[in-house]
């Protein structure tokens, strides 16, 4: 009995933990959504009776919503174009890193190999590495080479941060995949790339999947890179919210702190579509590879 109700308490604190971590998570974000609407509980304690004026409802007892706001932040002209310049950015350094950490991953997870150690850790490393401290050479790199503010500059810098994130989990995932399978594919004559494509990438697949949505997300979001090596051309949605929206991509405005709410929800909506796209895949994914070594 007493081992019973042992079990139950920790349970209980163990949902009380989640649900305090979803809230303090969530919080934030929350608030944004809110101000995005522009809520106003001034009719709560008018004596107006009910009306529906260009907003959702207002009157005596109610809660005045309108969406103003998010339909300023899709007429802003420069709106679209930060999000499409997100979209570019993150879906060509997310594609060129499976494509090179797909078969790295699987390379260093199933074949013993001089450097194999080092490699391991130094990908490790570049996960360490504090932006700060690479910020100056990539500016002065990308000024010499002409890759400041280009499609090309923004895709690689992400990619250096991917490709790590990318191997690592992919050599964990086909680690998670008994070996016999492979054995036996090598044993009826079939070559490397063969068993990569037709063996262990369909096994892997949801891990991929986690992968890919993993690394997306985290570019999109990012901003510091973002802050200090696009312009014009391609700055990101992450900078357009920060820097506050203007009818011109090459121009400031006073910041109106509803407005960036209100764009600031709507970046987030790909990263959640994307994420419920491939929820399927996700919750089996991210529990492949946790035994890593085994």
């Amino acid at each position: 009995m007493m081992s019973q109700t042992n079990k139950n308490n920790s349970r209980y604190i163990r949902y009380i933990l989640l649900i305090s971590a979803s809230l303090w998570v969530l919080w934030p974000i929350s608030i944004m959504i809110e101000e995005g609407f522009r809520v106003d509980i001034g009719p709560l304690f008018s004596g107006r009776g009910a009306s529906f004026v260009g907003e959702f409802f207002q009157g005596q007892g109610g809660i005045r919503f309108t969406t103003i706001e998010y339909a300023k932040a899709l007429k802003v002209e420069a709106y679209p174009r930060l999000l499409v310049n997100s979209v570019i950015i993150a879906v060509s350094s997310v594609l060129v890193a499976i494509l090179a950490g797909l078969p790295a991953g699987f390379t260093m997870a199933m074949y013993k190999f001089r450097g194999k150690a080092f490699i391991t850790y130094a990908l490790l490393a570049m996960r360490t590495i504090s932006p700060f401290a690479v910020l100056l050479p990539f500016f002065l790199i990308y000024g010499r080479l002409g890759l400041f503010d280009t499609y090309q500059g923004m895709a690689f810098i992400y990619l250096i941060i991917n490709l790590p994130i990318i191997t690592m989990m992919m050599r964990g995932f086909f680690k998670d995949i008994p070996k016999e399978i492979f054995e036996a594919a090598f044993m009826s004559g079939a070559s490397d790339s063969y068993i990569l494509r037709k063996v262990a990438l369909p096994l892997a697949l949801p891990g991929l999947a986690a992968a890919a949505v993993f690394a997306f997300v985290g570019t999109w979001n990012e901003f510091f890179y973002a802050l200090f090596l696009t312009g014009t051309v391609t700055k990101t949605v992450s900078r357009g919210v920060w820097s506050g929206f203007s009818e011109s991509i090459e121009s400031f405005k006073i910041l109106e702190f509803d407005e960036l709410n209100a764009g600031g929800t709507l970046a987030i909506i790909p990263a959640v579509i994307l994420s419920l796209a491939v929820q399927r895949y996700l919750a089996r994914g991210f529990t492949l590879g946790a035994e890593e070594q085994r």
